[in-house]
């Protein structure tokens, strides 16, 4: 989320119900210290129990247990195909210490694909919860759905949107496209209603990695978060604010030099995720995969914030950087990856799940000789629009149809035709659809603030009157997308819950679209699916 918007709620007092984006003001730096959640009781399993990143014969599944004394520790786990874990097929133990801050994360293999099975795991006499996971399928396949959400800020609300995925049967996966974790300090960056039940640990910035390992072990302690990953495999890529804040290769807007050295910190908070984080780890460290779902769908996650980007563009040229083509959003080792995946794939689907909006937003349409147009939101792939026009035009070019992108971060939920330039009526008709090249579905945020109310509906209206291809735009409201694939259509379903300042499982339909296999263009659906 770009630090601009951020101010502005600050200094607005705009927070999730208009009741206050905490900013170090006199009046928060006056209010003594709350006292965050932790776990001060070793010997158990406190932080539950989560899997992850599901292939047809494998799926990783993680838990944490601290000892009483500071020690190597060997946990077991199992795998059954029933809940009272009586019919156990696949076993075995995991030596855990200080050095991965007693993490256990396991790829249990030797399982059949589009299975639901049961884990729990053991040590020093105590039993973990049980908690439920799924394979993906494999052959020929007709339907997958999944859950979509992003950008969960602790401080700004109760995780509704985990408690109500956790009541639904339906889901091969949740699919979490980064900002699991926010890396700011206490009353920098909340809601102040539910400051003294909201608390941080540590209260500080995080930097180091036992700020980050423990900033983790406070999420994990959320019952809503917990019993969601106790149900359903997630699928997760991280964004910014698991590092911190407009991340790059190169360093953050929320990061100083008297913050320590960039690499380290970077550093630090990978090792972290990769320690509390049910994903699976690839061998040079990067977080770029494919998932498959049989012959149905390839979910391609892809990292836009750490791998490869430059830093986005700014100062008086930087409307002309945006468009250098040298400048790259992905690293050009993943575009490269990326590109022969979707050339190479079989499936009916490709779906790509990143942080940031591929669409063109905020743009202001310009004649050639003024640069071509300016867009409003350079920290986007509006900022590296030569990664993005690289690929639509390898979409056109080798005809690759059914390509859906996924995407979070921007607290607000769009809905877009992708067409190389969609300004342009005879490069893209508003109206038909024709000349996009895929799909993009914007997710909403769990709990982070969004636009304040009296600007949200006039701003929303505004950005689909001047982007013939976004079709739906709302910036403010927070939940999830339930996006269903078949081998005919993906659809995709906005849920939102009415609130975060209480705790609730309750959610209503939004707005519903969906892309026919072939058209790579929206069509609205008043209904969502069953």
């Amino acid at each position: 989320m770009d630090i601009s918007r951020r101010k502005f709620l600050s200094r607005t007092g705009a927070g999730v119900a208009g009741m206050g984006a905490l900013s170090q003001s006199g009046l928060s730096m006056a209010m003594s210290s709350p006292t965050p959640i932790e776990a001060n009781d070793p010997g158990h399993f406190n932080y539950g129990v989560a899997s992850g990143d599901p292939r047809a014969d494998r799926v990783i599944l993680w838990t944490h247990f601290l000892p009483e004394v500071n020690m190597p520790l060997t946990v077991s786990w199992k795998v059954a195909l029933d809940e009272g874990m009586t019919q156990v097929i696949r076993s075995g133990d995991f030596r855990t210490d200080a050095s991965r801050d007693f993490t256990v994360k396991v790829d249990a293999d030797g399982l059949q694909p589009g299975t639901t099975y049961f884990y729990q795991f053991s040590a020093l006499g105590k039993d973990s919860e049980i908690g439920r996971t799924r394979t993906a399928p494999e052959g020929d396949i007709d339907s997958a759905r999944f859950a979509v959400v992003s950008c969960s800020s602790y401080p700004h609300g109760y995780f509704n949107v985990y408690r109500a995925l956790t009541n639904r049967n339906d889901l091969d996966a949740v699919i979490h496209l980064g900002d699991y974790i926010y890396e700011y300090a206490q009353d920098e960056y909340g809601e102040l209603l539910l400051r003294e039940k909201r608390a941080l640990a540590p209260a500080h910035e995080i930097v180091s990695l036992s700020d980050y390992r423990r900033r983790h072990a406070m999420y994990k302690l959320d019952e809503d978060l917990k019993a969601a990953h106790q149900r359903h495999p997630f699928i997760t890529v991280w964004d910014d604010h698991e590092f911190a804040n407009d991340a790059n290769v190169y360093g953050a807007e929320n990061h100083n030099d008297g913050e320590g050295d960039w690499n380290e910190r970077k550093a630090a908070a990978k090792q972290a995720y990769f320690e509390w984080m049910p994903i699976r780890e690839n061998s040079n460290g990067s977080i770029s995969r494919n998932l498959r779902y049989g012959d149905l769908l390839d979910l391609l996650m892809l990292d836009t914030r750490i791998e490869g980007r430059d830093e986005a563009p700014s100062g008086s040229d930087k409307q002309r950087e945006a468009k250098d083509e040298n400048r790259t959003l992905l690293g050009f080792e993943q575009e490269a990856w990326l590109h022969q995946q979707l050339q190479s794939s079989s499936a009916r689907w490709k779906i790509v799940g990143q942080q940031v909006m591929m669409a063109q937003r905020y743009f202001i349409n310009l004649p050639d000789h003024f640069g071509g147009g300016a867009s409003l939101w350079l920290d986007s792939w509006d900022g590296y629009s030569a990664t993005r026009d690289r690929l639509l035009a390898l979409l056109r070019n080798e005809q690759i149809d059914n390509v859906v992108i996924l995407t979070g971060d921007v607290h607000s939920s769009f809905a877009a035709d992708l067409s190389d330039n969609p300004y342009d009526r005879n490069n893209y008709n508003r109206y038909s659809g024709e000349g996009s090249l895929a799909v993009e579905f914007v997710c909403p945020s769990v709990t982070s603030p969004g636009f304040p109310p009296v600007i949200a509906e006039a701003g929303a209206q505004t950005i689909m009157d001047a982007s013939p291809h976004i079709k739906f735009a709302e910036l403010r409201q927070h939940g999830f997308i339930l996006l269903s694939a078949s081998r005919e259509q993906v659809q995709a379903d906005w849920y939102y819950v009415p609130q975060i300042l209480k705790r609730s499982a309750d959610t209503y339909h939004a707005r519903s679209y969906r892309t026919l296999s072939g058209d790579n263009r929206l069509q609205r659906v008043a209904e969502p699916l069953a």
